[in-house]
């Protein structure tokens, strides 16, 4: 008993002398351990831009789905796929009997043309009249007509390629007959393209002709292409309530093709030197938009609450009007988590992309 009551006041004095070191000298980490961790972006005056997003579908400026003109069975066509240049034959019919045509009508002419020349003396010598020496001309000039027409069917037995591309589709076979204007093939050629798109209508007066424009290929697993808006209508479509633009533009690697549907950023206005942060950054209360940045506190960072006013947006970012200066450190990330003068510990800082 005496033995306790001695050893008793010792251990006291152990617990209170450790609990006193505890927190005389772990002070630093209670406030680390009270620390949020966050990533921020510093703001800098930069260029923004404004841009309409729409979304567009892309046409090949030289498609076109060729026909016979003549009767005929086809002796040969072109394989899908195969690259033409223009001139090139893609399809030949059978062209026995307009060849058969062509020589009867050149025989015609022929004869026709050399009784003309036989008439001309005797009109001289007044053996005919005018009126039977015009007789005579008028049916050689049939006669001519009729072998330029023959001539004309000879030819289109031939069916050439109207431009450069190539065969994308096929609507007959070797062997099949074939009457003026059915369709054999189709022809395209993906060097230039179209894209179509509609606006909403209030932009009417601020989107015009060689305004720029950036086209996504994102969908599709590729980047973006710059171009510009060729054409701005002047019309409201009522259906849809948009105006219709046109971008053309090279596609000689032929990343786009007929029918797809891409992505479209039209610029609407640019500003210089401005301030501008992610959507993200922002948190709304019940008395607006206030974001958080950075402030130095001796050896620590502490959250400091800011009321902004915003401006234009695009995409992901937005223009910070009032309430922010060039060189502050926004935090981007765990905002959500803070409270104006809460310690905080950048993770990392982003920059701006």
């Amino acid at each position: 008993m005496n033995q306790m009551t001695k050893i008793l006041p010792a251990l006291v004095l152990v617990i209170a002398l450790t609990a006193c070191e505890q927190e005389n000298g772990n002070g630093n980490n209670d406030v680390q351990s009270r620390e949020v961790v966050v990533e921020t972006l510093r703001a800098e005056l930069r260029s923004f831009s404004e841009v309409v997003r729409v979304t567009g579908t892309v046409e090949a400026l030289e498609d076109a789905t060729i026909s016979a003109e003549v009767s005929g069975r086809v002796q040969s066509i072109s394989e899908r796929g195969t690259h033409v240049r223009r001139g090139q034959e893609l399809v030949r019919l059978d062209d026995r009997i307009v060849r058969s045509s062509v020589e009867m009508a050149r025989a015609n002419y022929e004869l026709a043309e050399d009784a003309l020349r036989r008439q001309e003396p005797l009109l001289q010598d007044s053996i005919i009249s005018q009126l039977q020496f015009n007789q005579i001309r008028t049916q050689r000039d049939q006669a001519r007509s009729q072998l330029e027409q023959a001539e004309k069917q000879m030819s289109d037995s031939r069916i050439t390629a109207p431009f450069d591309g190539r065969i994308e589709d096929r609507m007959v076979s070797a062997g099949e007959l074939v009457n003026p204007g059915i369709p054999v093939l189709r022809l395209v050629n993906l060097d230039r393209v179209r894209i179509h798109a509609g606006v909403p209508e209030r932009y009417i007066n601020e989107i015009q002709e060689d305004t720029p424009v950036s086209v996504s290929l994102r969908s599709y697993g590729g980047g973006e292409l710059e171009s510009v808006v060729r054409y701005a209508g002047s019309l409201i479509v009522p259906e849809t309530r948009t105006f219709p633009v046109e971008i053309v533009m090279d596609n000689e690697a032929g990343l786009l093709k007929p029918e797809m549907v891409v992505n479209l950023a039209v610029t609407r206005k640019v500003w210089d030197d401005v301030l501008i942060v992610p959507r993200t950054a922002l948190v709304r209360d019940e008395d607006g938009l206030q974001l958080f940045v950075i402030k130095q506190d001796g050896d620590l960072k502490k959250a400091e609450v800011r009321r902004v006013v915003t401006g234009a947006s695009s995409g992901a970012m937005i223009v910070i009007e009032e309430g922010l200066e060039p060189g502050d450190e926004v935090i981007v990330t765990g905002q959500t988590n803070v409270s104006d003068g809460d310690f905080v510990r950048v993770q990392s800082q982003r920059t701006y992309f």
